[in-house]
């Protein structure tokens, strides 16, 4: 019998801390799906700040816990004084709960939504592991790397920047399907099965400028006879009833939604993705072998998006960079029409699929059971 099978019939209490943007929520909440499937005995908290009503988190599905928390990062004095009290107050409530809940493990998904219970939970002498999913890390998830018994990175760069050890993991993918085909993913949209494919979003925070300039890129590259369709998440309602007549004007066929839940057909139908480079949004198009334009966000953290994206670029050579200040629907229109000339769509692709094969890890959710 394995340590897994020989663990599954003792009781596990796990809290996760997370919140903030889907590029924290979506990756945590399919760590938690993997761990019930995993081991039946096991009680799973959320522990976060702006929990509730998080358009990313499912409220119906996981027991949570919203906190207060802040960013002190503020140049103002007073702004920032006001930031440390909600973190204070955070603190306090954690330290309640993690006293009523007793859990065997605190797993950090970073940012500072998470803090006072990852402070909480150290102050408590609770064992804690980092998830870390961005190239360069935040500085939550630094600090806490040194209280951690283990960090999990998906990039191996990325573990020179934590304390203590590092382990590289396959991370797992939220409302992930059974393998589809490229043509089967473009018949669930309703689109044609042999056209080339567009995959267009802003991630989780949405992009309205991705949105604006792809749109007059796209009129660009019709009018030179490209044959084109599009899957096109826009990130909120606006943007979807707003951009479906411009599709349904120019006799475009494209797939128009605020949000979708079945990220994996979106991917498996593309030819080639446009979005912004949050940690997520890498897990996926590296998952799914799609050569990516990425326009990082530029108000990211530390400019993480930015160091995401010249990973790919640099790294893996599976994509292009168009910084946000540079962004304009000529540049990001001859960018489109350079990938899908010749051969640089299928170079790409290999490159993601050696840089996938070459690191093949072991899965998140069993390295936590197993160190648990």
């Amino acid at each position: 019998m394995g340590r897994l099978e020989t663990q599954s019939n003792r009781r596990l209490n796990i809290v996760i801390a997370a919140g903030g943007t889907g590029g924290h929520l979506f990756p945590a909440q399919s760590l938690a799906f993997e761990m019930r499937k995993k081991h039946p005995n096991i009680e799973i908290t959320f522990i976060g700040a702006g929990l509730k009503n998080n358009k990313y988190f499912d409220e119906n599905l996981f027991e949570y816990i919203d906190i207060k928390s802040a960013t002190p990062m503020k140049k103002h004095p007073v702004r920032m004084l006001k930031a440390l009290f909600s973190i204070f107050v955070g603190i306090l409530s954690c330290m309640k709960h993690l006293k009523r809940i007793s859990p065997h493990l605190i797993i950090s998904f970073g940012s500072f939504h998470t803090f006072p219970a990852l402070f909480a939970g150290r102050l408590k002498n609770i064992s804690m592991m980092v998830v870390e999913l961005n190239v360069i890390p935040g500085r939550v998830n630094r600090l806490c790397s040194k209280w951690a018994q283990l960090s999990f990175v998906q990039f191996p760069c990325t573990a020179k920047h934590l304390k203590g050890q590092s382990i590289c993991a396959h991370i797992p993918i939220l409302h992930l399907n059974a393998p589809i085909t490229q043509k089967g993913a473009r018949r669930h949209f309703h689109l044609d099965p042999e056209i080339p494919t567009l995959l267009v979003f802003g991630g989780s925070q949405g992009a309205r400028s991705i949105n604006y300039f792809f749109c007059e890129a796209l009129e660009l590259l019709i009018s030179r006879g490209l044959n084109l369709q599009v899957i096109h998440i826009t990130g909120t309602h606006e943007g979807e009833a707003l951009l479906r007549p411009f599709y349904e004007k120019r006799n475009i066929l494209a797939y128009v939604k605020a949000f979708e839940e079945k990220m994996d057909y979106a991917w498996a139908a593309a030819d080639l993705n446009i979005s912004r480079a949050g940690a997520a949004t890498l897990t996926e198009l590296i998952t799914f072998n799609v050569p990516s334009i990425l326009i990082p966000y530029p108000y990211s953290t530390e400019g993480h998006q930015s160091k995401n994206a010249a990973y790919v670029v640099d790294a893996i050579h599976g994509g292009a960079i168009i910084e946000e200040k540079e962004l304009s629907a000529s540049i990001l229109a001859e960018t489109i029409t350079d990938f899908l000339s010749g051969n640089k769509l299928a170079t790409m692709r290999e490159a993601l699929h050696q840089f996938r094969e070459k690191g093949k890890k072991r899965d998140l959710c069993s390295l936590i059971l197993e160190n648990t």
